[in-house]
């Protein structure tokens, strides 16, 4: 299936960015607070970040193609702006970054993104454009609005010269948030409260067929048909009461402030691990794949020395996460000047697991001056999409093993679970992380959960399916059904 997308022409976007204290001006006042409906896009590390309230515009698209389609509307959309704003540009030389030294973000317009995992998936990849978005970093806050010139409500005025200003922002704003706040979900209850009727069901693929996928998948690696596969499995939360999605995602934010907590079109969740992001001439990445659950494990110092001689001393951890390390910076080195990866991982501590860890930096080519001339957020993704830590290695034979095992004998497809997610600008920067210890929600009483291990010729179907229960503990946490 290939859906290149929507036959619409793409919007004719504009946008004003100010500063701004978040709404609510209120004291100790976080972006978290305008998660009030769960129709949000939000992207939130350790209280800083992006929450895009309101739709400006939407692209969907599936198949191989969906990358490239999505960067060519993209690309479209935002031809105006930036014809508008040539003459505004900085300098040569001058890097192009996402928030520069005077605290706001280039004057462009933003859009939040998930891709689907896998080509053959039927489930959309979408680009979500905000008709608002709040912002928060290095102490500073700002509101960026974001318009189609082209919509019936401001065609006419945009002829005559019209452009999103500072004034009328705040006044739509601050209906658009009294909107959201009558439709918030009631405080008496919700998933996520220890609300009433919370259920937790396998779901297509059960814990028996994931243990038979995970042996098969073994005996495929000791064979030589591959050297590493990634095996996912899914799991189902129904709710008596409609499921607190806002309130799920504040949870996130606060007990995962190490991770990126995201929500794009009912795709939620709280990923430690980043794809690529690009901050003007700058990539980085975070790698993680080796794993260690950290229910019933000691605490403190001891917890540390425990999780440093399970994870860097294990031949089999270390040789997962080296296979991801090396797809990672293989696919990423020849759009750099500069690459460094070091040999030595380290140990992130989350409140659920321990991983292994290797954080990644490169000088990107062609990303000097007022017009980025190689690769942006978008088309790095593609390149890199999916590395070893979601889907195995060699890429192509472990991809068609998933499908096999996963989809082709028990109907699971993973959809928008361990594809990119995050956000991009018109300047070409961005962050995408995988979509890990996430959710799709199917609709108001149903949560869908997924989660998946890395398989190696060492692996245990057991064990591999207790790491699923690890990995799914974040969002069950939030969900209610976990302390």
């Amino acid at each position: 299936m290939n859906n290149p997308g929507s036959a619409a022409p793409a919007p004719r976007l504009a946008s004003c960015t100010y500063a701004a204290p978040l709404p609510g001006g209120a004291d100790g006042a976080s972006l978290a607070d305008l998660l009030t409906t769960g129709s949000e896009c939000a992207w939130i590390r350790y209280g800083e970040g992006m929450v895009g309230v309101g739709t400006a515009a939407r692209f969907a698209t599936t198949g191989p193609g969906r990358f490239e389609a999505a960067r060519r509307w993209w690309m479209a959309a935002t031809e105006s702006e930036a014809a508008e704003t040539a003459e505004a540009a900085e300098p040569e030389g001058v890097p192009r970054t996402t928030v520069p030294d005077d605290g706001l973000p280039r004057r462009s317009p933003l859009a939040f993104a998930a891709f689907a995992f896998a080509d053959e998936s039927p489930v959309e990849s979408v680009l979500m454009v905000p008709e608002f978005v709040v912002g928060s970093a290095h102490g500073r806050s700002w509101l960026t609005w974001q318009v189609d010139l082209d919509a019936p409500g401001y065609v006419e005025r945009a002829a005559a010269g019209w452009r999103p200003g500072r004034a009328e922002a705040e006044q739509r704003l601050a209906g658009l948030l009294a909107e959201a706040a009558a439709r918030r979900p009631g405080a008496a209850g919700g998933a996520g409260t220890g609300a009433r009727g919370l259920e937790l069901s396998d779901g297509v693929l059960s814990q028996e067929g994931y243990r038979a996928a995970v042996d098969r998948g073994v005996r495929q690696i000791e064979a030589g048909a591959l050297t590493k596969l990634v095996l996912a499995r899914d799991a189902v939360v129904r709710s008596a009461d409609p499921v607190d999605v806002p309130r799920v995602l504040r949870t996130l934010t606060v007990q995962y402030r190490d991770c990126w907590t995201y929500a794009v079109g009912g795709l939620i969740g709280s990923t430690p691990e980043m794809l690529v992001k690009v901050d003007g001439a700058t990539a980085r990445a975070r790698v993680l794949a080796g794993t260690l659950d950290r229910d019933g494990a000691p605490e403190g110092a001891a917890g540390t020395d425990y999780a440093r001689r399970l994870l860097t001393d294990d031949p089999k951890q270390r040789h997962e996460h080296r296979l991801a390390v090396d797809s990672l910076t293989e696919r990423l080195e020849p759009f750099t000047t500069s690459l460094d990866a070091p040999e030595e991982p380290f140990v992130l501590e989350l409140p659920n697991v321990w991983h292994l860890a290797t954080d990644v930096t490169a000088r990107l080519v062609g990303a000097e001056g007022a017009r980025r001339t190689g690769p942006g957020a978008l088309a790095l993704t593609e390149v890199l999409h999916p590395t070893a830590a979601v889907c195995g290695t060699p890429r192509e034979a472990a991809a068609e093993l998933i499908g096999r095992l996963e989809s082709g004998d028990h109907g699971l497809d993973r959809g928008l679970f361990a594809g990119p997610v995050g956000w991009l600008d018109g300047n070409g920067n961005g962050e995408f992380g995988l979509a890990l210890r996430g959710a799709v929600v199917e609709d108001e009483h149903t949560v869908r959960l997924y989660a998946g291990c890395g398989i190696v010729a060492a692996s245990d179907p057991e064990s591999e399916l207790a790491e699923t229960h690890a990995k799914m503990r974040p969002m069950l946490q939030a969900l209610g059904l976990r302390d």
